[in-house]
């Protein structure tokens, strides 16, 4: 009877997307059963790649009548597990949902599906001298799914995370109900504002795809100003370095500023540990800032003058650093072919990679990398750390690197209690995990508020009444 009910379903799935889009083929499910991330691959029941809303809403009716789990996927290219099936179910793949449906070159919007990944949306916004705030990732990467995870990008300093970059969006809830949030809810055709209306989208925003599938984003996007300045500096320990990017944080010049330690600023990231050269400082900065004329830079520029004299009269060991130009290109030509490839990451190590990823406040930086490096270390990983300021100084994050050998089940379970008791040292310390795994969910809900915990379930349960959307990711 089961074999039949599979055989049912799989029919049924084909029904709604077509026959070559649905199936259940061990060796095409097992390409979507695990990522570069600690987390053990799972197998997914069926994979289903849709092209339009209606599809989805006719999958996502099927799976919620039948009781079936959904996990949604775009390109994959996370590094936490979260699109690994917990509980087997169809594997959605969004990637063939592709179109860019609007480009406003005065209200400075775009409104995409799911499946536009960072280099398409670049391509047609470069066109209008526009950009948007790219992440230091692979260009094959979807934009949507970075803003809805509280993604970070190449503007951070200036605007903070994409999701705060949303202006509208369009989601499938789980029972295939079609739903919107921001001014399109409104009026069909406005996809420019999220306020000042109550702000639903948060319901499906860092949520990990477990309240249901948006098919339709709209991002602010923003004028290229023609002069570029990169401000470098080097600094023996991370509390000169947490010194400095604080001081320039504070005037907002900056639309990245970002420091990394000597490991991660090896390419590859070195693994097992490898000891930095004692004449070689500790860690690194850049500070990305664009202007419209040379003037602006100059004054620019001179606050970053004041900057570094006064740290320098604090007696801290910072120096102005030459910055790689590869690295340069990598941090400024975005979205980067260069740093943005994660098998730069991971090719001394053997395919693994995955991080404890934080949001956490600039005062507590130093001493929570100093309790990692320790950490890492011991367990012979390198402290590959970076940190980066999140609109001027309000917080910020910080955030560790770590290839391992995927290949050793014994190397790979190292990282992972690693990377576990890295982020216990955060959360301690008031930090806030992003694209959390279940291993960090689990160590979030201990801590939390009971109040916060039977909300996160009330709507949980409202929107997805049997549990079927990504179940089990949020570890509650």
């Amino acid at each position: 009877m089961l074999a039949k009910r599979e055989d049912m379903i799989l029919d049924e799935l084909r029904s709604i997307v077509g026959k070559d889009n649905a199936t259940a083929a061990k060796h095409i499910r097992y390409a979507y059963s695990y990522d570069l991330s600690f987390v053990k691959p799972k197998l997914p029941d069926y994979v289903v790649m849709a092209t339009t809303v209606e599809q989805v809403q006719g999958i996502m009716k099927l799976a919620n009548r039948e009781k079936i789990p959904v996990v949604p996927f775009t390109a994959g290219t996370n590094i936490g597990g979260l699109c690994i099936p917990e509980r087997g179910g169809i594997l959605l793949d969004l990637k063939r949902m592709n179109k860019i449906l609007r480009l406003d070159t005065e209200s400075h919007y775009a409104v995409i599906e799911p499946g536009v990944s960072h280099a398409k949306l670049a391509t047609e916004l470069y066109k209008h001298n526009l950009r948007w705030s790219w992440p230091v990732g692979p260009p094959s990467a979807c934009s949507a799914s970075c803003a809805i995870s509280h993604g970070i990008g190449g503007l951070s300093g200036r605007y903070g995370l994409n999701s705060e970059e949303i202006t509208s969006m369009e989601v499938v809830l789980p029972t295939g109900e079609l739903v919107r949030a921001g001014s399109c809810a409104i009026q069909e055709d406005a996809w420019h504002s999220v306020l000042p209306l109550p702000q639903l989208d948060g319901l499906f925003k860092g949520w990990l795809g477990t309240t249901g599938v948006v098919t339709k984003l709209g991002l602010r996007v923003h004028p290229i100003p023609p002069v570029l300045k990169v401000f470098t500096v080097s600094t023996r320990n991370i509390e000169d370095m947490v010194s400095y990017v604080f001081n320039l944080g504070n005037y907002e010049i900056c639309d990245d500023l970002t420091a990394v330690s000597w490991w991660l600023a090896q390419v590859p990231i070195p693994y097992p540990y490898t000891p930095k050269p004692d004449d070689t400082p500790e860690w690194f900065c850049f500070g990305t800032t664009f202007s419209w004329t040379e003037k602006e830079k100059e004054a620019r520029e001179e606050i970053w003058q004041n900057v570094l004299k006064e740290e320098q009269n604090k007696g801290t060991s910072i120096e102005y650093a030459e910055y790689p130009e590869e690295a340069l290109r990598a941090r400024t030509q975005l979205p980067s072919q260069i740093v943005g490839s994660t098998k730069n990451y991971t090719k001394m190590a053997g395919g693994g990679i995955s991080w404890p990823g934080t949001f956490t406040p600039v005062n507590k930086w130093a001493p929570v990398y100093n309790k990692w490096k320790d950490i890492l270390i011991e367990h012979n990983l390198s402290p590959a750390v970076r940190v980066t300021n999140y609109r001027g100084v309000h917080y910020g994050m910080l955030r560790a690197m770590i290839p391992f050998n995927k290949k050793s089940s014994a190397e790979t379970e190292n990282a992972r209690k690693a990377i576990v008791e890295c982020l216990k040292v955060d959360l301690d310390a008031g930090g806030i995990p992003y694209k959390p795994p279940v291993d960090f969910a689990v160590e979030i809900n201990k801590r939390a508020h009971p109040g916060y915990l039977s909300l996160l379930k009330q709507v949980k349960k409202l929107l997805d009444p049997n549990d079927i959307m990504n179940p089990g990711k949020l570890g509650i």
